[in-house]
């Protein structure tokens, strides 16, 4: 057992030379990596000393001689200019330069900066110099070119043009680098030459254009067509062969066709015009029946000549709606009469209050107009504003009498006025209903005065109260209600007037207060009232006046007169009306 230990124990010591070994291992490889880093050193790069080289600072003799030579030749070329001006041989000098400064450069194999400054400086002088002759050239040929196009020589113009086209080619081909280089020129004395070569094309199809409106005035419509149809072949013959140019136009040939339909055309619109003329004279002649029979032919050729020629200026189907128009008024003419004359006689018996007899003719009359509609609804004797006036009187034709009879009992006389009288209250809720059949207020009322009426709403009434009474109504103007209203001198206000210190602020019935000396309720207060607008335009606002309920005696002793839109709807503006007695 004591043999195995002492195996074991042997086993794990270390043996005395391995330290040794160890440091040697470890000294070796660093010594190999720091060898490594030697060798890539040197492959690397290394510092030069300059002083160590050689450098050749004489070029070879033959290479020195080039640019002596160039140097000569260009000397040579100036003291030509500094004496005259260069010929075209005398280039070859400042040539010859150029291309020895250019074999020097490649012969050296160097970069030298100022040789090649040299060769550029060279090469561009060259250029500038050697371009001035043929912009000259091309200058003064178009010159020349333009006096010709002034004395209408266009050919002659257009070859001028042409060569100093060329003359600039050649600069824009040879001397790229010279102030002279310009493609838009070139470009446009291209298109100035194109614009001459076509303009005798045009001239010429503008004068057969000419010659062909001479023809039609004369009603040679052959002649016409034929100098229509040459002028066509050439317009066209310019929007093919010169696209682009002035000349070219697509519009125009459209037109010249559309023309030259026109001219086949125009015997039948000159036959059309003469029949649509004597029915005109039979019209005027009151022979209505043949005129109705003319004006039917007229619209028939026109249809004939919409459906043969639909391009035609003539063609028209407006027109052909005309005659048709006038044809049915023709026929209608004493249908037409028979409704005026029933319509006149409606106005009197209304105006005379003879309103039984009144429906008697409105019934006869709402027959005949009917008959009108349905016969001839194309005829202009459909009165559109009539058959509204006829139908409103037939909704109220049982109240004519007790509308008229109201009216007439509240009118008074206005002073200095001998035709025209004033309602002695403000209309109220009650009559506007009754004649409107709405009733537009928010301080409702029978009695009161109708409010949140516009001033259109205000002329509305009016007109249909005109109807009813057969004569004429209106607002009154300003001048009228102070008329009505007299001198407020001696007055005092309280009453005769609803105001703020007399109301909760809203209006009161009318014809409560006091009447003024006129007789007139109201003129003050409780509404404000719209005038008529006889000294303003449409667009302009209306004029109320006299104050409301809400205004102070103080402001409403004034007579207020104040603006508004026609179409606002106030509950403090309310009116009257006047009515054409006499």
């Amino acid at each position: 057992m004591q043999k195995n230990r002492r195996k074991y124990r042997h086993s794990h010591e270390p043996h005395p030379l391995k330290p040794l070994l160890t440091w040697l291992s470890i000294l070796l490889s660093a010594g190999a990596v720091l060898g490594g880093f030697w060798f890539l050193s040197k492959l690397g790069p290394r510092d030069v000393d300059y002083r160590d080289i050689q450098v050749a600072t004489e070029l070879a003799e033959g290479i020195s001689a080039l640019r002596e030579e160039s140097v000569v030749l260009e000397s040579q070329f100036e003291e030509i200019l500094a004496m005259r001006e260069p010929e075209s041989e005398d280039f070859l000098l400042i040539i010859e330069a150029l291309e020895k400064q250019q074999a020097y450069l490649e012969a050296t194999g160097a970069i030298d900066s100022e040789a090649v400054t040299r060769a550029k400086n060279l090469e561009e002088r060259y250029h500038e110099l050697a371009s001035v002759r043929p912009r000259e050239e091309s200058l003064a040929l178009e010159e020349e070119a333009a006096a010709l196009v002034d004395s209408k020589e266009y050919e002659a113009a257009r070859a001028k043009y042409l060569e100093a086209l060329e003359s600039q080619l050649i600069i824009n081909r040879e001397f790229p680098l010279s102030a002279a280089f310009n493609q838009g020129r070139a470009a446009r004395l291209e298109q100035q030459a194109r614009y001459l070569q076509a303009e005798p094309f045009w001239q010429r199809s503008m004068a057969l254009e000419k010659e062909a409106e001479k023809f039609i005035e004369a009603r040679e419509w052959q002649q016409a067509e034929a100098k229509l149809q040459q002028a066509i072949e050439l317009q066209d013959h310019l929007n093919q062969e010169f696209r682009g140019s002035n000349q070219a136009s697509a519009a125009r040939l459209e037109r010249l066709r559309i023309r030259r339909v026109g001219i086949r055309s125009g015997l039948g619109y000159f036959e059309i015009e003469e029949v649509a003329a004597l029915a005109d004279q039979r019209r005027a002649e009151v022979a209505n029946l043949e005129a109705a029979d003319l004006y039917l032919k007229a619209a028939r050729l026109q249809e004939a000549l919409n459906e043969n020629y639909p391009e035609s200026p003539y063609a028209s189907s407006e027109r052909v709606a005309e005659f048709l128009r006038k044809a049915e008024t023709e026929q209608s003419y004493e249908l037409g009469l028979t409704i005026e004359s029933n319509h006149r006689r409606l106005i009197r018996l209304l105006g005379q209050r003879r309103t039984h007899e009144a429906a008697e003719v409105l019934v006869r009359l709402r027959q005949e107009m009917r008959q009108l509609r349905v016969a001839y609804p194309k005829s202009s004797l459909n009165d559109e504003a009539l058959q509204l006036k006829v139908r409103y009187l037939n909704l109220v034709q049982n109240k004519l009498g007790f509308i008229q009879d109201r009216v007439y009992a509240a009118l008074l006389p206005i002073d200095g006025e001998s035709e025209w009288e004033i309602l002695r209250s403000e209309v109220a809720q009650a009559l506007y209903s009754l004649v409107m059949g709405v009733n537009p207020s928010r301080n409702v009322g029978a009695t009161k005065p109708v409010d949140s009426v516009s001033w259109k709403e205000a002329k509305s009434f009016c007109e249909r109260l005109s109807w009813i009474m057969g004569k004429p109504v209106r607002l009154p103007t300003e001048n009228e209600f102070r008329q009505s209203l007299g001198q407020l001198r001696y007055v005092v206000l309280e009453e005769h007037v609803w105001s703020a210190s007399a109301t909760d602020g809203s209006a009161q019935p009318v014809a409560q207060k006091s009447p003024f000396e006129s007789g007139c309720f109201d003129l003050l207060g409780n509404v404000s009232e719209w005038l008529e607008s006889i000294d303003r335009f449409e667009n302009e606002d209306a004029r109320h006046i006299g104050g409301h309920a809400q205004d102070r005696l103080e402001t409403i002793f004034t007579v207020p007169v104040r603006e508004a839109a026609r179409g606002e709807r106030n509950r403090l503006i309310g009116f009257r009306f006047v009515v054409k007695v006499e």
